[in-house]
């Protein structure tokens, strides 16, 4: 793996740039490498089911209920409709409204000047009272149009537009991520039953040696100390299996969680890790990160803060409305007559003169967002890159770290055998066996473990390059 210098240089550049104008991220890229290099040559064949390249019909079946039951990935979907309807929002406002309205009302008068209900109060005779009854109606059709001259409508409008398509790759990338962690905790029920069953055996060899140990003890053979160190050890060896069972229930507890079902023992997956893992092509070119939701979100909102800063400065113009109503008001039977009816039409100007300076602190705070924006985006390509970078040095050293613990395996399992031998023969200490024992199963144990770590580390790979490949025949 090759470093390039223009980390350095970046981090400079911003250390010098902080307190002025946010840098772009064009000079950046440049200077980023052409290619990355690795072990396994394939051609470039992109797959969005990348989770199909482990060839485990559960692990499909568990992230099929998981894509369509998922309560976080439904909420996140409703925020992205939620940003869909703001969009939608923000263009309506280049359209005129359009406006109905009725209304009815019913008035008296009378000469006393007070309701009749107070006259018997107050001693007046109701029919003294000369009651005078009005009804009127009211029908009315208006308008407005604000006409965008300078342009701050249209720049809302692709302001709600960019936020719209941001929210929408953040929801790919979402998925993209829960995806990657549901497929992570699938393998790390697999690892922990694997660790459950070493626990399983390692006890039983345990059990074992405690019981021959128990027989010698009754002849007379060994110690009762020899007898209670083989009792420790049976101890701690069934202590350990039942750890290794809580954690596997309850790693099944959360799966079964986020499939949104009730957390019981009951989850389908495979007994051994596969043996085919997503691939990745010979050669990387460094811009296919590009194709990463999360990158093409941010640059979005970066669209997005250009625009409303756009926005904010053409609110500081006057703005022209054109403004229009017809409609009648009488009784009525009259409603619908010409001679009754009203309408008007005219202009409406509107220049802000003095409002407490709001309308400049809404335009540095524009400004300041597009800046943030800015830097956001700089910093989640430099991260993406690091991701990839450090994702390919883990991806090969997880690789040979499995190749040495299988060949440590071989050597384990023939080292306790003969051991184990030589003690039935009386040759070999207890602690010789107890420490072959062990030692097998923690390299069995770490095989187990470093299979998951290179699965966990080929996702986040898959995850920081923006999707899987496939085979392209």
């Amino acid at each position: 793996m090759r470093y390039y210098s223009f980390a350095i240089l970046l981090i400079l550049a911003l250390n010098s740039c902080a307190s002025k104008a946010a840098i772009e991220p064009e000079g950046i890229v440049d200077n980023i490498p052409e290619n990355w290099g690795i072990e396994n040559p394939i051609a470039i064949n992109i797959s969005e089911i990348w989770w199909n390249e482990f060839q485990d019909e559960k692990l499909n079946k568990f992230l099929s209920q998981f894509l369509a039951e998922n309560i976080n990935l439904e909420q996140a979907m409703l925020n992205t409709r939620v940003a869909k309807q703001a969009s939608v929002i923000s263009s309506s406002n280049l359209f005129p409204s359009i406006g109905i309205s009725a209304a009815a009302s019913e008035s008296e008068q009378n000469s006393a000047g007070f309701p009749p209900i107070f006259a018997t109060l107050l001693g007046t005779q109701s029919d003294e009272i000369a009651t005078f009854n009005q009804e009127n109606y009211n029908l009315s059709l208006s308008t407005q149009w604000e006409i965008d001259l300078w342009g701050k409508i249209r720049q809302g409008r692709v302001a709600g537009k960019q936020q719209y398509l941001a929210a929408k790759y953040n929801y790919t990338y979402y998925q993209f991520s829960l995806t990657s962690e549901a497929t992570k905790l699938y393998f790390s029920i697999i690892e922990a039953k694997q660790l459950a069953a070493n626990a399983e055996k390692k006890y039983s060899n345990a059990k074992i040696i405690f019981d021959l140990y128990t027989s010698r003890y009754n002849k007379g053979v060994i110690s009762l100390k020899a007898l209670q160190q083989s009792e420790l050890m049976l101890n701690l060896t069934k202590s350990d299996l039942e750890n290794k069972k809580s954690i596997s229930k309850s790693l099944i507890r959360e799966a079964r969680v986020l499939i949104k079902e009730y957390p019981n023992l009951e989850l389908e997956t495979a007994k051994n890790f596969p043996e085919s893992i997503p691939n990745l092509p010979y050669l990387l070119p460094a811009d296919i990160v590009k194709r990463r939701p999360d990158l093409i979100a941010s640059q979005y909102n970066l669209l997005a803060s250009k625009a409303l800063n756009k926005q904010a400065l053409r609110s500081l113009y006057p703005s022209f409305s054109l403004v229009g109503s017809t409609g009648a008001s009488s009784n009525i039977q009259d409603l619908l007559n010409d001679d009754f009816s009203v309408w008007s039409k005219g202009i409406n100007l509107f220049a802000p003169i003095f409002n407490a300076g709001k309308l400049v602190a809404n335009k540095k705070i524009a400004k300041n967002n597009k800046e943030i924006a800015m830097l956001e985006f700089v910093n989640n390509l430099l991260n993406a890159y690091k991701e990839v970078e450090s994702g390919l040095e883990f991806d090969r050293s997880t690789q040979l770290s499995l190749n040495l613990l299988k060949d440590n395996i071989i050597l384990s399992e023939s080292i306790y055998s003969t051991t184990f031998d030589e003690f039935q023969k009386g040759v070999s200490s207890i602690e010789d066996v107890i420490n072959a024992n062990n030692a097998l199963f923690d390299n069995k144990n770490m095989l187990a473990t470093t299979e998951r770590i290179r699965i966990e580390q080929r996702i986040n790979l898959i995850l920081a390059l923006g999707g899987g490949f496939t085979y392209k025949q």
